[in-house]
């Protein structure tokens, strides 16, 4: 099982681009734990990403629209793929997902087993605050077994 990290401004590499673009990285007093991306003397738009389609605002300030590709070469004992955004990632751990996935009977079932989860995790983090985007794909890569009971 692995997880290839969302590509945020807190990450070194990122930070330092936006910052020779002048752009700002920093974090609100009220999460400092989630850095965000500001124009150089505004404090607009507080971007917690750093690559992004479509930013017209913070384009000239850092934010790109490249991904970041890793590869992973597929193993026999590999069980499924998820996508999702951050706003599953930013509140949900890679194993709470793996749980709840594993116990999906379908695809479908386990997107929207995840991006439930996510919705409650960003509910109960701060009730007052706005729910992130919660989009999920799922790939299941095996068949699953199932076990049947049979009474005789």
């Amino acid at each position: 099982m692995f997880m290839y990290p969302n590509v945020k401004p807190g990450l070194p590499s990122e930070a330092e681009r936006i910052r020779n673009c002048n752009g700002r990285v920093a974090a609100l007093n009220h999460e400092p734990h989630i850095q965000r991306v500001w124009l150089p003397h505004d404090d607009t738009p507080g971007l917690a990403m750093s690559r992004a389609f479509g930013d017209f605002i913070l384009k000239d300030h850092g934010i790109i629209a490249i991904p970041d590709i890793k590869y992973h070469r597929l193993t026999p004992d590999d069980q499924f793929i998820i996508l999702a955004t951050d706003g599953v990632w930013d509140v949900v751990s890679n194993d709470q997902v793996a749980s709840i996935v594993w116990e999906a009977e379908s695809e479908q079932e386990a997107a929207r087993l995840v991006v439930e989860a996510a919705t409650t995790a960003w509910k109960n983090k701060s009730p007052t605050a706005k729910v992130d985007d919660c989009s999920v794909v799922c790939l299941f890569l095996q068949k699953k077994h199932h076990v049947v009971a049979v009474d005789t």
